[in-house]
């Protein structure tokens, strides 16, 4: 399932409604839109013991709650409207900039990092550009090998400045090169590995191109103007591994990528991520580096689990791709027998088994790989489901597939266990250690238990959970709460203005404290409370990307991350948090001009963050050595 992300216009609209509404009621607690649930902290697959004995399958209605205490919010005050920004530091870009300096194989100086050819270096006021490489264009009966790009959003096309990428030599320049569709610049561009490609730059303005062949060009120095082809005023942009001195056609009868051309877009961000300090290591790899990934182009990216020390097992191109933790590579590979598209994955909680899931809800059983690297096959069975699978690991063994409001629990013999409906699809989920606790974004029985017997809903907003000293927190609407097991109530620990829950989370500190993010109509704010939920600080994030933000723990220390879309573009950026000052250290920036924000998760693996960008590349990052090189 995918989320579309709503607009900042919307969002507002949508806060300004609830902020009216909740001042009509009184302070109740409002519902939040629905939202897909995001990749919880990695699952590790740890082997049973002993085997257990298969649940007799029965059938369970969908549950309804026991009881109906009403929260009692306590003396806890409210945050302001605003509070005092964050400070900030830490500028990766700027730690790998260098200016060109003449080598023997390159005599225009060697690539430091690459920008985008039109408002360098991020084009973040342009709407267009970075998602039309390798589109079959029925006019022409071929692929397109490169990428269309107009200018700012707002702004006539024609006369746009166009720049180059990175520093590089220039091959052919010509301001007639394309003919009646004008000049062409081709540069290129050598990196420290040996590697090198050219850069192409078409339907250029003939007067604007005034490089020649032979000269050199520095990282955002201008190679013309956009100027007017037979079409429309554009930029034809391409990046290819051969054709240095013509321009070539523009397009080709197949696939691009099979004769030496890269996805543009993909390429830039690529090389950005692999030069930024930090960075372990990347998939895909560089064309020339990897048979297997030769055309550099990212595709969707799901997590599954780490499978032990040293695999990683994601969903990928699709099919589940068994990565070496170190450095990225494909260790083995699975793909289903009947080749049906996989949509979900998860390991089993106790046994070695990986679950997977086709778009027809049939699920399948397959056993961890031996030595030989070789997975078998154990079942596969339908389940009477509507809509696409996820699959989550059912606490003491086998799985649990959700489809919409449907839950199904199927145990590792493949035997169904019982049935229930959820009042919303779910928003997010945690792993305790008996029980999987999946919330919704419903007011009202919006958190649910999940063990081999059943699922009990709780009457309490759904939202962001935590298991915080033993005890259930969830963020929601209204607040904070906490869920009593024993005597089955809930605490109102902190009432919030009504925000929006996408855009926030809340993370169990090391010292046993809770950290939140949260999003309302006044402010987006930080905020530190104790195991008691009173607050110990508050800081403002403004000043830094708006959209959704997580928080992660890794090795003691907690990392803030947001995922922001402006225009056709997305980013991510990762910052460390000084608990004591309230500080933030910005480590890395990644995007694509191709999201796919569904896609988008980070997690933790040893001393590395796992970091895939929806529509972009997956990247093993690690934290420390960054702040080592980016701290002032």
């Amino acid at each position: 399932m995918q989320l579309v992300k709503p607009t900042l216009v919307t969002r507002i609209v949508f806060l300004l409604l609830v902020w009216v509404l909740a001042a009509c009621n009184e302070g109740g607690v409002m519902g939040a839109p629905t939202a897909v649930p995001r990749t919880p902290a990695l699952p590790t697959h740890t082997p049973s013991p002993t085997s257990t004995a298969t649940p007799t399958t029965t059938t369970t209605p969908s549950p309804t709650a026991t009881f109906t205490a009403t929260p009692t919010p306590t003396l806890t005050p409210t945050p302001t409207a605003t509070a005092v920004p964050l400070t900030t530091s830490g500028d990766p870009r700027a730690a790998i900039l260098s200016p060109p300096v003449p080598q023997t194989n390159a005599p225009c100086g060697l690539v430091d990092t690459l920008d985008f050819p039109i408002d360098p270096p991020d084009a973040a006021s342009v709407s267009r550009g970075g998602g039309d490489f390798g589109v079959f264009r029925s006019r022409y009966d071929k692929f397109h090998a490169g990428e269309d790009w107009g200018g700012p959003a707002g702004r006539p096309n024609l006369g746009t400045p166009v720049y180059s990428i990175g520093h590089g030599l220039v091959t052919y320049a010509e301001p007639e090169g394309w003919n009646r569709d004008k000049g062409v610049v081709i540069v290129q561009h050598t990196f420290a590995d040996g590697r090198s490609f050219y850069s192409f730059y078409g339907h250029l303005d003939p007067p604007s191109v005034v490089l020649a062949a032979g000269s050199c060009v520095a990282r955002g120095e201008q190679v013309g103007n956009i100027g007017q082809p037979r079409s429309s005023p554009h930029l034809h942009f391409e990046i290819r591994t051969h054709m240095p001195y013509t321009p070539g056609p523009g397009y080709w009868p197949e696939d691009p990528t099979t004769v030496g051309w890269l996805p543009p877009s993909a390429t830039i961000w690529r090389e950005r991520l692999a030069t930024a300090p930090g960075v372990a290591w990347i998939r895909p790899e560089a064309a020339s580096g990897s048979p297997e990934a030769a055309s550099a182009s990212p595709s969707a990216s799901q997590l599954i689990g780490q499978i032990d020390a040293e695999t990683l097992a994601v969903l990928a191109e699709g099919q589940v791709l068994g990565l070496n933790v170190a450095n990225g590579r494909v260790r083995w590979r699975y793909t289903l027998a009947d080749e049906s598209r996989l949509e979900s994955a998860a390991l089993d909680a106790a046994q070695p088994i990986l679950y997977l899931a086709n778009q027809f809800g049939q699920v399948t059983a397959v056993t961890l790989p031996d030595a030989s690297l070789t997975l078998t096959q154990l079942w596969q069975v339908d389940v009477d489901v509507t809509g696409l699978p996820t699959l989550l690991p059912l606490p003491g063994g086998g799985v649990l597939l959700l489809a919409r409001q449907q839950m199904v629990a199927i145990s590792h013999e493949g035997a169904e266990l019982w049935r229930a409906e959820l009042p919303a699809r779910p928003f997010r989920w945690i792993m305790a250690p008996d029980q999987l606790i999946i919330t919704t974004a419903a007011d009202a029985n919006g958190l649910w238990t999940v063990d081999q017997q059943g699922a009990t809903g709780w009457p309490t907003p759904g939202g962001h959970p935590a298991l915080v000293s033993g005890a259930v927190w969830v963020y929601a609407n209204g607040g904070v709460y906490r869920l009593d097991a024993q005597t089955r109530t809930a605490d109102w620990l902190l009432p919030l203005p009504t925000g929006f829950l996408p855009d926030g989370d809340m993370l169990l500190r090391p010292d046993g404290g809770v950290l939140l993010a949260h999003t309302d109509l006044f402010d987006r704010r930080l905020l530190a409370l104790d195991g008691d939920g009173r607050v110990q600080w508050e800081r403002s994030l403004r000043g830094i990307p708006a959209g959704e933000v997580a928080l992660l723990a890794s090795d003691g220390r907690i990392y803030l991350t947001t995922q922001t879309s402006i225009n056709e573009a997305s980013e991510l950026t990762i910052y460390a948090i000084d608990l004591d000052t309230a500080h933030l250290t910005r480590l890395l920036v990644g995007g694509t001009r191709a999201p796919l924000t569904a896609d988008t998760w980070t997690t933790a693996a040893g001393n590395l963050l796992l970091v895939n960008i929806g529509g972009g590349h997956l990247v093993a990052f690690d934290p420390l050595l960054a702040l080592e090189i980016l701290l002032p």
